[in-house]
Parts: C-alpha cells; structure tokens; sequence
C-alpha cells in the first residue's frame, strides 16, 4: 500500500494534481520589537543630544583648537565629528554632563586629533589644549553626578582638590 505522500507526488509528476505552492520562508524583521521600544524610550535622550550638536555646531569657530587646521563646520556631518567631549559621554561614564555646554572641544579628524585626545587621558594630557581642557573641566565639576565622580581620571582629580 502506498503512502498518501506518494500517491501526491505521483499524481503530481503526471500532471493529475496541481503542484503545492512552494512556501515562503518566514521573514527576519529587520529590528526586533524590543530594539524599537528601546529606540523609542532613548528618543528623548537623543533629541537632547542632538539639539546639544547643533547648539554646538553654531559655536564652533572652524578651527582645530589642537592644530589649528580648518574644519568645515558647514557640513554638519564633518562639524559633529569634530566635536569632542572634554569628558566621555557614555552612559558607564558621564552621562549626566554630556550636554553640558562647556564639555565640548574642536578637534579635527583630518590630523587625527580627535583620536589622540579619545585615546588616553596620558595622551590628551601631552596636547597643547591641555590647559583648555582642564578650564572646561573646572566649570563642568559641579554638574557632575556624585556616582560618576569616581571615573574622574586622576590627572583631572588633582586639578580640582
């Protein structure tokens, strides 16, 4: 006796019974329902954020403050990477002065400067704008969150006690 699976096939192969549609494979949603609630919970944060760029944006002067090579601060995409964060934004680190108007530094990318300064506090320490760093710090210090005191580098620490 044959199967009924079989008996399809069979009628299928000799033209009897029409073949089944073959069936799609399920879709990947291109972001998950939990990646959207969190985007949408973030949006506030990131609007503030990016009301903080163009504010900053409007103050830049155009110039590298480290080596004083010209930024294009009319296209927006060049002029927000040029803008460095006298303190790291991070949610692990500052997140409560990453729009503070003070923590901001013109630093191209071109010359690599922005990088120099991201890399260590050793490294942005050798830079000319050191002193500028240290002024901005200063002003920032009151607005800095008790609990993220502790990530305050010690060559940063020593300047306020």
């Amino acid at each position: 006796m044959e199967s009924q699976y079989l008996q399809d096939r069979r009628a299928r192969m000799l033209g009897i019974k029409a073949p089944e549609p073959k069936k799609q494979p399920a879709s990947i949603a291109k972001q998950s329902e939990k990646k959207k609630q969190q985007l949408k919970d973030q949006k506030p944060e990131r609007d503030q954020l990016n009301d903080w760029f163009k504010a900053r944006v409007s103050e830049m002067k155009g110039r590298c403050q480290e080596c004083g090579c010209t930024i294009n601060k009319k296209n927006y995409a060049i002029a927000i990477m040029s803008i460095a964060h006298v303190l790291p934004k991070r949610k692990n680190m500052f997140p409560s002065v990453a729009t503070h108007p003070e923590n901001f530094l013109e630093l191209c990318t071109e010359n690599g400067c922005h990088g120099r300064y991201d890399t260590s506090w050793d490294d942005a320490s050798q830079m000319k704008i050191w002193p500028i760093v240290v002024e901005k710090f200063k002003a920032i210090y009151p607005s800095i969150a008790s609990e993220e005191k502790k990530h305050i580098p010690e060559i940063l620490r020593q300047e306020v006690l």
